[in-house]
């Protein structure tokens, strides 16, 4: 490794360290203290000037690394896997945090780090889910109310209330999906009916990204239980399904 390329890998170093350090001290915190003057929620906003200001720290020690001879998909995959956490635990109803968590996945598996073993080990996890989403399902159609009251939108924004034989064909649905996803990642079917899990994860992607109204990452109505508990629990557990599923298919 020559001179210069440790200079580069230092000066990328030194300019994330500062980046980071000084820009929290010297730029974010003066200016989330400063008077608000605009109508969005402060709290979201702050979150997301912090973290796109603190992965830019990441995308430079990733550079560094890689100017120190580390291989690129892995560098790539690590810079996005680690950015993809940072908003998660940040901001998580913002879209950034699963394509970050795709692009750190597709690279890591470019380079073989992210083999057929770990990948089948996540369809299994994703047919176990939704086998436990499918008995949800059939206990709020029997009668159950634990987290019913957050699962739904308001009835005046979504327009209409499903009743049990509604709610109990989801729950089928879910599991014949589940055992979809867990034969197509052990190629248990001839011919392989993987389309047809294609077709669920595509189904999973549009709810996750949303409707613009009530659900999903373009939810305009973000002050509800239901949009609350949609941020925390239901939108990121639809976007691990939909990885999960697709998994399953690329083994």
């Amino acid at each position: 490794m020559s001179g210069a390329e440790l200079v580069v890998a230092g000066c990328l170093i030194a300019l994330g360290l500062a980046h980071s350090t000084l820009g929290e001290s010297g730029i974010l915190r003066p200016l989330f203290a400063a008077t608000w003057t605009t109508n969005e929620p402060r709290w979201a906003v702050e979150r997301i000037l912090r973290f796109a200001w603190h992965i830019t720290s990441v995308a430079w020690f990733a550079l560094a690394a890689i100017v120190l001879g580390a291989n690129l998909l892995v560098a790539v995959g690590v810079m996005s896997l680690v950015s993809a956490a940072i908003i998660f635990v940040m901001l998580r109803g913002h879209l950034a945090w699963p394509l970050f968590l795709l692009a750190g996945l597709a690279a890591l598996r470019a380079d073989g780090v992210l083999g057929d073993s770990i990948l089948r080990a996540g369809a299994i996890a994703t047919t176990a889910a939704l086998g436990v989403a499918a008995l949800v399902h059939v206990y709020w159609a029997l009668g159950g109310t634990w987290m019913l009251d957050r699962a739904l939108p308001p009835t005046d924004a979504a327009g209409f209330s499903p009743g049990p034989w509604l709610t109990l064909s989801v729950a089928g649905a879910l599991a014949v999906f589940g055992a979809l996803v867990g034969a197509t990642a052990f190629d248990a079917w001839t011919p392989s009916l993987g389309w047809l899990v294609g077709i669920g994860v595509g189904v999973l992607t549009l709810r996750a990204i949303g409707d613009t109204r009530v659900a999903g990452f373009t939810k305009s109505v973000r002050d509800t239980d239901f949009a609350i508990a949609d941020d925390r629990f239901f939108t990121p557990i639809i976007v691990f399904l939909a990885l999960g599923a697709s998994g399953a298919i690329v083994v």
